[in-house]
């Protein structure tokens, strides 16, 4: 458990990485926790764009395109998982 684990610590030695980080650090895992408050408190959590997970989400984004085109009068921003430093961010129609 956590506690046990910090009791442990000596006092030279630093932590770099908590438990449960990965929830926020990760674009996936903070979508979903934001989307998940969100839901609780729409007012409070409306300062971000509608975000979906994909595959999870993927036929709500579907329904985000017209039928007979594919395409949607919106642009949106597809960032993979496990990127940084931009790689793998595109923009769709």
């Amino acid at each position: 458990n956590i506690y046990e684990r910090m009791a442990k610590i000596k006092s030279w030695q630093y932590i770099n990485h908590f438990p449960g980080m990965n929830q926020i650090a990760r674009k996936n895992r903070l979508a979903w926790n934001l989307e998940k408050m969100r839901r609780e408190f729409p007012r409070e959590y409306s300062f971000y764009p509608k975000t979906w997970i994909l595959p999870f989400d993927m036929h709500e984004f579907r329904a985000q395109f017209d039928n007979k085109t594919g395409k949607s009068n919106r642009f949106f921003i597809i960032k993979p998982e496990a990127g940084c430093q931009g790689k793998g961010i595109f923009l769709t129609q």
